[in-house]
């Protein structure tokens, strides 16, 4: 399945507006008096027939409004929205309502410039389904459009995860959804204006199931007198421009949406479940590497005693002689002690290890349960902050970034417990292979600068002429490179950090120094440890689980290389990264 990409207005939005107006002011009103036929079908807000029979909706609306100011004569004709496409392309009517621009669509039909409204498809549910995310649906029947775009955007959404879901065309939504209602069908997509109006009457609940965002137009027949068309952007342009248009006017009246801006209750709830999921994540870690370490200590300490008991044992011939009898009682017990202490040791250790995959099991599960609601959350927030469903103002464009921010930083936290607990039970494993040093670098420059320039501090590289092809895990190099450049510019508050990239001695050295606040000599011998962070002073103001160095320095061994820090207090710190040329394992 195919998704054919959106054609897009390129040039500066302010002066194309301003030249298409006087454009279209300079064009003769070509159809003024004239019939204009038009297909309708029923996808309530945007356009449907009332049971009354008479046609209304969002673009209904809007072109009721231009059809007055250009004295058209609007012709209605109703039926499902694939003999709408049918009629608009044997010509029978001339313009067609709510369509999606695509790059097939385009060479059947014409379409205006300036989009009515921005879209994207949403999943619904029964309540009781229990279908969340998309690997809920495979094997699922779902219900859509006939004839619409949703069953290829579907299909890209779907693209990689083996997923096999039964797609059911429908000749409308208000089918589409009575199937689900009846249980014919598991779940449905629709566009968000259909399904935020209507899911409550059919006993349906929508999910965090979003994709597709897109834009919506008017259509006309391929051979058309284009100058209908300029008239529709004319007057479009015009109505967005004054927030007191009637196309706001109709914005409101149809889908209820306010200027002020009201939290989504499912954002903060996932939000604040994952924190918990963490935390209890971290303190179930915690707790089991305590009671391991105390198992591990009491059989130290059975095993001291029981080298003692042997030692004593090692007597003269004549006492062994003259305390024969005794010694075969206490070898008798004590052989009976180290069979039941062995077998303490083996429950032990059973103990131990099942504490161990059951720890494993956890995060495996975990990771899917955290990751997926963090994933809608980023992905919702990217489609707010893209201003697709209205304009935000400031103080909403604050909000959203701030959730965005939060929700990407927690899934760093939940990557870093992953790995630190997948290299600790000896489950993570590098690759070698070739690839170019000098992409990397330039790919985590990219993403760190942001973070540089907003604090105002100059990121700085030296990077070696010879510096090119390396073998090792690609992957893992660039992790522990971000790692560095990300704690040098959290803890630099002015000055400069710099990425120092060269070769010495057959080894690559790739080092980053900064002029913070440095480290304390007395914080050095627990620099690298896991849940530790460094006291400077700093610590209270930057969020972190203290895995960050100590993942750096299991991942430099795991590539055959080390990681070390040197620093002085109030001036700066300097940590230096040694990897092999040739990559772990090879000569």
């Amino acid at each position: 399945m195919n998704i054919q990409p959106e054609r897009k207005i390129t040039s500066g939005p302010v002066l194309v507006s301003i030249c298409l107006l006087f454009a279209f002011l300079a064009q003769p009103a070509a159809w003024a008096g004239q019939s204009v036929r038009v297909g309708i079908y029923q996808n309530s807000p945007k356009v449907s027939v009332s049971e009354s029979g008479k046609p209304e909706g969002i673009f209904i609306d809007v072109l009721e409004f231009i059809a007055a100011k250009e004295e058209w004569s609007i012709v209605y004709v109703t039926g499902t929205w694939a003999q709408g496409l049918d009629r608009l392309k044997a010509g029978e009517i001339d313009l067609m309502p709510d369509m999606a621009l695509t790059q097939e669509r385009e060479a059947i039909y014409t379409f205006h410039r300036e989009p009515v409204l921005s879209d994207w498809f949403q999943i619904y549910t029964r309540h009781e389904s229990g279908i969340r995310s998309l690997l809920d649906l495979n094997g699922k029947r779902v219900s859509l459009l006939d004839r619409s775009i949703q069953q290829d955007a579907f299909g890209k959404a779907v693209l990689g995860f083996d997923l096999k879901a039964i797609l059911v065309p429908m000749p409308d939504y208000n089918a589409a959804f009575t199937a689900v209602e009846h249980g014919d069908t598991d779940a449905v997509i629709a566009n968000r204006f259909f399904g935020a109006m209507h899911a409550r009457k059919f006993k349906l609940g929508d999910t965090a199931i979003i994709f597709n965002p897109t834009r919506l137009y008017f259509a006309a027949p391929k051979q058309c007198n284009t100058a209908m068309l300029d008239s529709i952007d004319k007057h479009l342009l015009r109505l967005k421009q004054d927030p007191t248009s009637q196309y706001y006017r109709s914005l409101q009246r149809w889908t209820s949406e306010e200027v002020g801006f009201k939290f989504p209750m499912w954002i903060k709830g996932s939000i604040i479940g994952a924190a918990l999921l963490l935390l209890l994540s971290i303190f179930w870690t915690v707790t089991l590497r305590k009671r391991i370490a105390a198992s591990t200590r009491d059989l130290a300490l059975q095993n001291e005693q029981l080298q003692s008991i042997n030692k004593q044992l090692e007597l003269s011939e004549k006492e062994i002689l003259r305390l024969n009898k005794d010694l075969q009682v206490h070898a008798e017990q004590l052989e009976q002690r180290v069979s039941e202490r062995t077998a303490e040791l083996a429950v032990a250790k059973a103990h131990a290890e099942s504490a161990d995959r059951l720890k494993s099991a956890f995060l495996a599960t975990m990771s899917h349960e955290l990751r997926t609601p963090l994933n809608s959350i980023i992905g919702f927030t990217g489609i707010m902050l893209q201003e697709l469903a209205g304009p935000l103002n400031p103080e909403q464009h604050k909000q959203l970034e701030m959730v965005r921010d939060s929700s990407r930083h927690l899934l760093a936290l939940i990557n870093d417990v992953l790995d630190i607990s997948k290299i600790e039970a000896g489950q993570l494993e590098v690759k070698s292979e070739q690839f170019n040093l000098r992409t990397s670098i330039a790919k985590t420059i990219g993403i760190v600068k942001p973070l540089s320039e907003k604090k105002g501090l100059a990121l700085l590289e030296e990077i070696a002429p010879e510096i090119g092809m390396l073998y090792s895990d690609p992957r893992r190099v660039e992790q522990v490179m971000l790692n560095l450049l990300n704690n040098s510019i959290k803890f630099t508050e002015r000055g400069s950090v710099t990425l120092k990239v060269e070769i010495i001695k057959k080894a690559l050295r790739i080092s980053v120094a900064d002029t913070g606040i440095g480290i304390k000599q007395e914080d050095f011998s627990t620099l690298f440890q896991p849940f530790r962070q460094i006291d400077s002073g700093l610590s209270r103001q930057h969020e972190g689980t203290g895995l960050g160095l100590a993942i750096c320095r299991r991942l430099a061994e795991l590539l055959g290389g080390e990681i070390s820090a040197t620093s002085e207090w109030g001036k700066g710190s300097v940590f230096t990264l040694i990897l092999p040329l040739k990559g772990p394992g090879k000569s």
